[in-house]
């Protein structure tokens, strides 16, 4: 980071904003496709403003070490690799890291919270006439009334001294919800809960808080660790009724057959808070599964893969989920299925915003005739859509 004179904490935080919208949005640009079409002077506010899109670049950071290590340097120019070493800027990497946390979760809070990114300003005052100035100049100075504090700085201001990771990022909806009494009660142990779906139980049974999902480190994210092989459940008892047949004997019932759990993804998930979209944060954690990276083209660009999910059309998500019933695996894989057909440009015409929701409709009316749904297996999945493409395409070309 370029060194500029003085030590002190607004010249600090102008080194590093600096640094952010110059060469690390330029190295960026390269790694997160949304941010090509965004001005280069309005990327690092549109990253701030967008905990999607500010996930997706913490993603490539973690995933491209090398393309920034001519940032990271000291002040001797010497490239760095202990994140809590102080950087040319005078903070450590973790620090700024926890700045830029902090920064988006206060824009989200206030947007959320207050419909504003901006904090509260008093009215300007009215102008006076002069004989009103000349006795304000004897009377004594009114104090005045400090700012009421919105809600969405209430909940930053218990929130600010855990705001720390950028693991934190995908999560910041998750926690705009909470009360900020338990966010107050619960202190650093809410550092424990990594996952949203903890959250949403902590939020759920506050007086009882649930034991955190245990996670592991994979790449820069958290994942949950390996399911542990259930034993199989014991046979369903014979229950007896109390009738008597002929024979003597009690007529026996076997307990009724459980219906099978609908698994299929909640919308509020999947989808951002306008709905406008899906949210690529949403499949961070299926995109480490194996079983999706065996079917998934290119499984190994996990950024560019939440990139393409980030841009797909909300609606699109609402009829693979509401007409088919998808699992959010199986609704990755139907999307990366159709951009791998249809490549970058004609996905994002079809499937972005506005996109073609009658193109949309009738992909998925073929999809529901086909048999396809929430029992269906990833491969099958990806076969159906690879395949209704090709014969559309090859279709087109003998017409």
């Amino acid at each position: 980071m370029r060194a500029l004179p003085g030590g002190d904490h607004a010249s600090v935080v102008r080194r590093i904003n600096a640094t952010l919208q110059g060469p690390v949005v330029d190295i960026l640009g390269d790694l997160v496709p949304e941010l090509r079409r965004i001005p280069r002077r309005d990327a690092l506010q549109a990253i701030l403003d967008d905990v999607d899109l500010l996930h997706a670049c913490f993603q490539a950071f973690r995933a491209n070490p090398d393309n920034f290590a001519h940032v990271l340097v000291n002040k001797h120019k010497v490239s760095v690799e202990d994140a809590q070493a102080l950087l040319e800027c005078g903070r450590s990497l973790d620090q700024v890291i926890a700045m830029v946390v902090r920064s988006a979760a206060k824009r989200h809070f206030r947007r959320r919270l207050d419909g504003v990114t901006k904090p509260l300003r008093r009215r300007p005052k009215a102008r006076r006439d002069l004989m009103a100035r000349m006795m304000a100049l004897f009377a004594r100075p009114k104090r005045e009334a400090p700012l009421p504090r919105s809600r969405g700085d209430i909940l930053y201001e218990v929130f600010q001294d855990y705001l720390l990771h950028d693991w934190q990022v995908p999560i910041i909806p998750e926690y705009c919800q909470m009360p900020p009494a338990l966010v107050r009660r619960l202190g650093e142990r809410i550092l424990d809960y990594r996952i949203a779906e903890d959250i949403r139980r902590l939020r759920a049974d506050p007086d009882n808080p649930p034991a955190p999902t245990p996670v592991v480190m994979a790449g820069g994210t958290y994942q949950l660790p390996p399911p542990v092989e259930e034993s199989k459940p014991a046979p369903a008892p014979i229950t007896v009724a109390d009738q008597r047949v002929s024979d003597g004997m009690a007529k026996l019932v076997t307990e009724p057959e459980a219906t099978a759990k609908d698994e299929r993804a909640r919308l509020s998930d999947v989808l951002t808070a306008d709905g406008k979209r899906l949210k690529a944060s949403a499949f961070t954690i299926v995109l480490l599964d194996p079983k999706v990276r065996s079917v998934l083209p290119d499984s190994a660009q996990t950024v560019r893969i939440t990139a393409i999910l980030g841009i797909v059309n909300g609606q699109l998500g609402k009829l693979l989920v509401g007409e088919l019933g998808l699992r959010t695996d199986q609704l990755a894989i139907f999307v990366m299925a159709a951009h791998a057909a249809l490549g970058d440009d004609r996905f994002e015409k079809a499937f972005g915003v506005p996109g073609r929701p009658d193109y949309m409709a009738k992909l998925v009316d073929r999809a529901k005739a086909a048999g396809i749904g929430q029992h269906s297996d990833l491969k099958r999945i990806a076969t159906f859509v690879t395949g209704l493409f090709a014969a559309a395409e090859a279709a087109q070309k003998k017409g």
